[in-house]
């Protein structure tokens, strides 16, 4: 049998396309699969040169230099198609003669590729969201903000236990709350508890539920516990460094076997919850002193969290409080601003109950204020009865209980907290900031300018 009479029938037979060019770069044979493929005709391209059809062809380049191109990917506009080809010479008698190319169309592939690329885009984009949406209330300035946020994103969406450190008021159910939030469990429960609010009669009951009659007293039918609440979600557990060594014991219990029974009752409940514990007392030394178990510690203690306290990361004071006061205003109906004398207070003073006091004064301050912007007359007295208030100027505004801003306020300043406000309120409301940049009709080194000037970055 010779193979050369049945060449043609054999490129036939092909279901990838396939094209012959000679050296001057004429079209001589296209087969049966190339006309299926590309919808071209023999007839309409045998005879015509490439260089006419596809001047940039990369079978162009082979002609030219004789070097093979295997598995190469390139677009080709007279089909308007992806394709992958095998572009060879053809020899004879040691002299090339023209080129053969086996061909696919790869436009699916491609097209799969783009929506791919498009959705990963999306899922960043979503991501970045709902991080900003999450951690937004964490937002520092201060590195070891940073490092403690840094760390629950990294750590977010894993079931690695978590232990939060930081003093009374720091925010430890916020970034609780913020970490299941960013996790794959948050559309299931976040339930917190205050394990120095449950006395330890009460423990077990309140902790794991109970069956009906279990106890004089108990609810008909019985009662779901905190942990069936949680299930599949997030467990909050504040203040653990409280608990008594007997109700550490029975927590470290079920920690361990990831069941518990209903007081009352006999059957094992099967525990899926991913615990968070938060604490303001030195673990380590009441452990040393014998008054918190070791092994619950250590069961405990997979990934601490250091919080730092307010006076301490005073460089997020400015964002704090405006956070702070965004939702005091909607609370309260109001509009108002803090004043700058305002902010510099903030800053001499050390926040001994940290976030938690600061939201506090903010909201009684903003409760008696009748302006529209909060000065050193709304500040409450204990807080400058002490030596907080260390500029002798300020404290003698303070104390005749005006300020040089009690008047109408320069209409520079109110135009600045609007553009303020304004651009704040677009950047919350649109995609991203090429949108938000589109929205405002300003430039782009505007936009960032004022971003820089608002301390908005």
């Amino acid at each position: 049998m010779r193979l050369e009479k049945h060449l043609i029938s054999i490129l036939e037979s092909l279901h990838d396309a396939v094209i012959i060019i000679i050296m001057d770069s004429t079209i001589v044979y296209i087969n049966k699969a190339y006309t299926k493929q590309f919808g071209v005709p023999a007839k309409k391209i045998i005879g015509r040169k490439l260089s006419e059809i596809e001047k940039n062809s990369r079978i162009l380049d082979v002609l030219k230099n004789g070097k093979a191109l295997i598995n190469d990917f390139s677009y080709v506009h007279s089909l308007n198609k992806d394709v992958c080809a095998n572009i060879t010479p053809l020899m004879e008698n040691g002299e090339m003669i023209g080129v053969v190319t086996i061909m696919k169309d790869i436009s699916e592939v491609t097209n799969l590729q783009k929506e791919i690329n498009n959705y990963k885009h999306n899922i960043t984009e979503l991501q970045e969201k709902l991080e900003q949406r999450t951690f937004a209330k964490l937002k520092s300035q201060s590195f070891p903000m940073q490092k403690a946020v840094g760390l629950a994103k990294q750590v977010a969406d894993t079931d690695a236990t978590i232990i939060l450190h930081g003093e009374s008021g720091v925010g430890k159910e916020i970034f609780a709350g913020a970490i299941h939030e960013a996790s794959g469990r948050n559309d299931k429960p976040f339930v917190a508890i205050n394990m120095a609010s449950i006395p330890e009669s009460l423990f077990e009951s309140e902790l794991f539920g109970y069956e009906e009659g279990s106890f004089t007293g108990s609810k008909r039918g019985g009662k779901k516990g905190l942990l069936a609440l949680a299930d599949k979600g997030t467990l909050f557990l504040d203040e653990i460094g409280e608990m008594s060594l007997n109700m550490q014991s029975k927590l470290l219990r079920v920690i361990q076997e990831r069941k518990y029974q209903k007081v009352g009752g006999t059957a094992l409940h099967s525990l899926d919850v991913r615990i968070i514990c938060a604490t303001h007392r030195n673990l380590e030394e009441m452990m040393l002193a014998g008054q918190f178990r070791e092994d619950l510690y250590y069961r405990l203690n997979v990934v601490p969290i250091h919080i730092p306290p307010l006076r301490k990361r005073k460089e997020d004071l400015k964002y704090l409080s405006q956070n702070i006061l965004n939702e005091l205003c909607a609370k309260y109906g109001k509009h108002v601003w803090i004043d700058d004398e305002v902010l510099s207070w903030m800053q001499s003073y050390d926040w001994p109950g940290n976030v938690r006091e600061l939201s506090n004064v903010l909201e009684r301050m903003i409760a008696v204020c009748n302006k529209p912007y909060l000065s050193l007359a709304d500040i409450p007295e204990p807080f400058i009865s002490d030596k907080s208030l260390t500029d002798p100027a300020l404290k003698e505004r303070w104390m005749l209980k005006e300020s040089p801003s009690e008047s109408i306020p320069p209409l520079e300043k109110l135009l600045e907290r609007l553009e303020r406000e304004h651009i704040d309120y677009v950047l919350k409301n649109t995609k991203n900031k090429t949108e938000a940049i589109k929205t405002l009709g300003i430039s782009r080194k505007s936009f960032y300018a004022k971003l820089k000037k608002y301390d908005m970055v």
